[in-house]
């Protein structure tokens, strides 16, 4: 037998027994400004765990920064290089982890963080390593390019054509990098495949990929100007930004990806596609969701009571 007035009331701040108007099931979808505000808001304590994940992950570049500082004996450069190694070894698989998680998030699927993590970096790390060995390659090719074109210009102007194109080719593989690692936890594609794919995806979507660009600046900008108020505010970094700025690249690339990749294979192949949005049922319904429109019932309906047996 159970008895309704046995029950434990488990809302913190009310009886969740309390009848009320329910969801309607035909609301219009919100826009997409408004929908990133409210996934933030009921995930922020997801991105906050993911971000803390994220800057236990880079202890090797901490520590590796605080021994070249902090030390000068015959182990300082080989430590901090060997830190140093190991940082890039471990930067691409946790970007394909953290693009697992949040890609979840934006799809607003129900996940389990540190699980989907986990799947992301370990299902995917030779993969994601290979990506992020290139990124190395071509952030170290910029870097010593931005030191020495310059240099070389005041003899010979056309370096100055060379640095544009150096320039130009970092801004096309940032921008692919906003495509990379959903491509690979997202999908089955062979590791070439994902790379062609992004540099295509990237070139049709240059409004997006700016877009993108322009709230990463902003984000930074936030927190270098939080920083010179006072140093102290750095312990803000374990828990932000990073996290909030992969949602950022997921939530405006991701339908990128959606619209070109994964729905037309769907389509293709006749499979239900999983991140399709569920369509209207035009045929005769037996039960009708009222979720929305009815009335809440009277707050004193049931207070004897009910009992099921």
């Amino acid at each position: 037998m159970y008895n309704r007035k046995d029950v434990f009331p488990v809302g913190l701040f009310g009886n969740y027994m309390n009848p009320g108007p329910g969801i309607n099931t035909n609301a219009p979808k919100k826009k997409p400004f408004f929908r990133f505000w409210d996934v933030l808001r009921h995930n922020s304590g997801r991105l906050l765990m993911l971000n803390l994940i994220i800057t236990a992950l880079h202890l090797p570049l901490l520590l590796s920064m605080v021994f070249y500082v902090q030390t000068d004996n015959a182990l300082t450069v080989p430590f901090s290089v060997f830190l140093l190694v190991l940082q890039v070894i471990l930067e691409g698989p946790v970007l394909a982890g953290c693009a697992r998680v949040l890609r979840m998030i934006v799809l607003d699927k129900a996940c389990f963080l540190g699980e989907e993590f986990r799947k992301g970096f370990f299902g995917n790390f030779f993969p994601a390593l290979l990506y992020w060995l290139l990124d190395t390659v071509i952030i170290v090719s910029t870097w010593l390019a931005w030191q020495l074109y310059p240099q070389y210009a005041k003899e010979n102007g056309i370096w100055y054509v060379l640095l544009a194109v150096t320039l130009g080719v970092a801004l096309m593989v940032l921008f692919m990098n906003f495509y990379v690692f959903p491509l690979q936890v997202a999908t089955t594609l062979q590791k070439k495949s994902v790379i062609k794919n992004s540099f295509m995806l990237a070139a049709i979507s240059p409004k997006q990929c700016l877009l993108t660009l322009g709230c990463i600046v902003l984000t930074l900008a936030f927190c270098l100007g939080l920083m010179c108020i006072t140093t102290y505010l750095m312990f803000l970094f374990a828990f932000f930004p990073a996290a909030f700025i992969g949602y950022l690249v997921m939530f405006i690339n991701y339908p990128v990806i959606q619209k070109y990749v994964i729905n037309p294979y769907y389509a293709d192949t006749g499979e239900e596609n999983p991140e399709a949005e569920p369509a209207e049922d035009s045929g005769e319904r037996v039960f009708t969701d009222r979720g929305g429109s009815e009335e809440p019932a009277p707050k004193n309906a049931g207070k004897k009571g009910k009992v099921i047996s």
